[in-house]
């Protein structure tokens, strides 16, 4: 726990990318393990937490069933409705659903760290992203994967990551070539299996993966 404490304290000090931009409003719904709605003065937001990725509650009919409950039940329970929040997040801060990608602050917590770290959810960036954060992030779903904390826990051991089981409930492959931030290898959309969630790092153009340093094997 004192390590954590540690990496904590040394993630609250890490930049976003560009500008830094806050938000603070009232949880109004916790839609599934990575997605909040928050009311915010007159304006509604819709906040994915950035750096994560969750079972899926309903994508195209279906769904991940128990282990997507169980990880939106987790959030709910950390920022139930009513919760007074801060989202933070920069100029890269939207993802293709018009939705916030940022992070989440509770009593001094931050969120996206907690899901991480107890195993709830899968270390999830597509580039751009902040090498401090991402390698921060990374640590604390090391953590989860190794002492087998929540979706890497026994009984979650058949549960596809969400990245993989979106692509493979509508028969897609992915179009993402994944990096492993520890070795600076570079494989395959259709190799994600190869690089350990915990180190996994999307680039849809893998010139600019290569020119940030990652190579093929």
């Amino acid at each position: 726990m004192k390590s954590f404490n540690l990496l904590l304290s040394l993630l609250l000090s890490l930049p976003l990318l560009g500008h830094a931009y806050t938000i603070q409003g009232t949880v109004t719904n916790v839609h599934d393990g990575d997605t909040l709605n928050v009311q915010s003065g007159s304006q509604k937001y819709k906040v994915r937490f950035l750096g994560v990725d969750t079972p899926e509650v309903d994508y195209f009919g279906n769904t991940q069933g128990e282990s997507a409950y169980v990880a939106r039940d987790f959030v709910a329970g950390l920022v139930p409705p009513g919760s007074e929040i801060t989202v933070v997040y920069d100029d890269n801060g939207h993802d293709k659903h018009n939705r916030i990608l940022g992070r989440v602050f509770y009593n001094n917590v931050e969120v996206n760290l907690e899901i991480l770290k107890e195993g709830w959810g899968y270390l999830y960036f597509i580039y751009p992203f902040d090498k401090g954060l991402i390698a921060a992030y990374s640590s604390a779903s090391q953590y989860a994967v190794e002492n087998q904390r929540g979706l890497f826990g026994p009984r979650y051991s058949n549960v596809s990551a969400p990245y993989d089981f979106r692509m493979d409930s509508r028969n897609f492959t992915g179009t993402n070539f994944v990096g492993d931030i520890e070795t600076k290898m570079l494989y395959f959309p259709e190799d994600s299996y190869k690089v350990p969630v915990y180190r996994r790092a999307f680039f849809s153009d893998k010139n600019l993966a290569i020119h940030l340093g990652y190579r093929f094997f």
